[in-house]
């Protein structure tokens, strides 16, 4: 069956499996059959998010409804499309379903980038398709971390970047991170690690403090109900993975006149994701990973940009398997389930979920 989960555009609660349909290939047009995604908390964001980032507007569903996006391999099943080879494994942004049609545009021997009409005006790192031939990076084996953690781990990377950058005013502040299970936070916990001299502090919650702090990442960790114990060593950032307006509130007022800047990234709490009104400032501002990635390729230049990613994220992958177990689960069911316990939060943060389609 081509299936695809289906989501209420108001409503991400309201999910199911519909039945696709398909048709035949325009000229230019290349049909790419799914094999496999991940799905993490991430992919919650994107669906919380979905009307504000746009995230929605990358694959409209024929039944009215909504695609989630995820990332994950494809195959291409048929091709119209000048050097775009049948049964080229293809790695990148897709529909949480079987199949996706590409118009791609900009083909080389490494990619292509997709130019359907509808995503012209979306943000262009969600557009990009990597031929795995022709990607060093690229093995069988490491499939599983490359979905589950690559595009955290790059937000986590810039997130890192922006912290340290002098213009920002960041330097010195201490970091809390919430929602400090999430694979993102534990990215850029491992950044921060790496880069020595801030102190980090992971904030979760009791069911997960263990799993936390047996990471060796966080200087220290503070479950939610304790926050009163909160003491940084100077005014520090908060860089929000959990997007919980409770959470923020206690954070602002029990902090007040210690916090140098918030940093919303995520919602993981998805359900209590509103903005918080009159918190005392400083004003939350959303990272939005593409634009920071702009912003250094415009001053590194594309090559030394994606060769100092590269040997950060390989340090990484080679890490990740002290931190996750990978787990894959089978087909539309196993979507639909995996999709439901991340919006339940009843998924162990050691869980890494990939779907064989």
């Amino acid at each position: 069956m081509n299936w695809a989960l289906s989501i209420d555009r108001k409503n991400i609660t309201d999910v199911r499996i519909a039945e696709a349909t398909t048709r035949p290939l325009a000229e230019g047009e290349a049909r790419l059959s799914v094999d496999s995604f991940a799905l993490t908390a991430n992919n919650i964001t994107y669906a919380a998010f979905g009307d504000a980032m746009r995230y929605w507007d990358f694959f409209p569903g024929d039944d009215g409804r909504c695609r989630l996006p995820v990332w994950g391999f494809a195959e291409i099943a048929e091709s119209r499309v000048d050097g775009l080879t049948v049964g080229e494994r293809i790695y990148g942004y897709f529909p949480a379903a079987s199949e996706l049609i590409v118009s791609p545009g900009k083909v080389t021997p490494a990619g292509f980038v997709d130019t359907s009409e509808h995503r012209a005006e979306l943000a262009p790192a969600y557009n990009n398709y990597v031929r795995c031939a022709a990607d060093p990076g690229w093995s069988s084996r490491g499939e599983a971390a490359q979905m589950v953690l690559q595009p955290l781990f790059i937000t986590a990377w810039l997130l890192d970047f922006f912290l340290r950058d002098p213009d920002n005013g960041l330097t010195e502040a201490p970091v809390l991170l919430t929602s400090a299970s999430s694979k993102t936070a534990i990215a850029l916990a491992f950044a921060l690690k790496a880069g020595g001299g801030r102190q980090a502090i992971g904030l979760t919650s009791k069911g997960n403090a263990d799993f936390v702090s047996g990471l060796g990442l966080y200087d220290s960790v503070a479950t939610y109900d304790a926050l009163d114990a909160l003491a940084p060593s100077a005014p520090a950032v908060i860089v929000d993975f959990a997007g919980d307006a409770d959470l923020n509130r206690k954070l602002h007022e029990g902090l007040a006149g210690q916090l140098a800047a918030n940093i919303r990234v995520g919602g993981a709490h998805w359900e209590q994701s509103a903005p918080p009104r009159d918190l005392p400032p400083p004003k939350p501002q959303f990272f939005f990973a593409p634009d920071a990635a702009r912003t250094l390729i415009k001053q590194w230049g594309p090559e030394a940009f994606d060769q100092r990613y590269k040997a950060a994220w390989r340090k990484f992958a080679d890490a990740a398997p002290d931190y996750f177990d990978f787990r894959s689960e089978a087909g539309s069911d196993g979507a639909l389930a995996t999709y439901r316990a991340l919006l339940d939060g009843k998924a162990r943060p050691r869980d890494g979920f990939s779907i064989k389609v």
